[in-house]
């Protein structure tokens, strides 16, 4: 391969970080390195790959572990690198060959793999569902609004005279706690005064 066809290493692996999560290597974070002589990448955390990526059937008690981005994740061979294409999802490689159905050349523009495909398709539905529920509050919200009873104006007024009514009720209580407190002192020195009569 001539030297202008070498990819270059991208910004994490000439700065020594992780490829997923963009950070260094620690004693709790260990590196997986990509065995590839042409890998773009090189460094992934351990805990940042799946099961999978880690340590499939196809690269248990091989000398080097090949990264996702390396590695064709249907046959997991290495070989036909000219073949090789990558999601602009998950940064996985697949050979065109091995994709349902094949392909017979890269194509144009973005291309996302089946699981990437998927994962928007939901995220598609969930948010679909998401604004046709707050539609739903938002009709029933509108509704609430213009009914005679919650209208603005009136809502604010009868929201004032609850208040008012509940001041009234707080203070004719405490009226009437300090009367029956009195009482009761009245009660006391009466009862004291004919204690000191006798």
């Amino acid at each position: 391969m001539a030297s202008s066809q070498v990819p270059k290493l991208s910004e994490t692996a000439l700065g020594g970080l992780c490829k997923v999560c963009k950070e260094p290597e620690q004693k709790e974070k260990m590196f997986l390195i990509c065995g590839h002589s042409l890998c773009m990448y090189k460094y992934y955390h351990i805990r940042c790959l799946s099961p999978e990526q880690i340590a499939s059937k196809q690269q248990i008690g091989k000398q080097c572990w090949y990264c996702p981005s390396c590695l064709c994740r249907r046959c997991f061979c290495d070989m036909d690198d000219n073949k090789i294409i990558m999601c602009d999802g998950c940064d996985e490689a697949y050979h065109l060959y091995c994709l349902s159905p094949p392909l017979t050349s890269v194509p144009k523009g973005h291309w996302y793999c089946q699981s990437c495909i998927e994962a928007k398709a939901r995220k598609r539905e969930v948010k679909k569902y998401e604004k046709r529920i707050l539609q739903l509050h938002g009709k029933r919200d509108r509704a609430l609004v213009k009914s005679d009873k919650y209208v603005g104006m009136n809502l604010l007024l009868e929201a004032l005279a609850k208040m008012a009514e509940e001041e009234k009720m707080a203070a004719k209580l405490k009226r009437d706690e300090e009367a029956a407190a009195a009482a009761m002192e009245m009660l006391r020195g009466d009862e004291e005064e004919a204690t000191t009569a006798e």
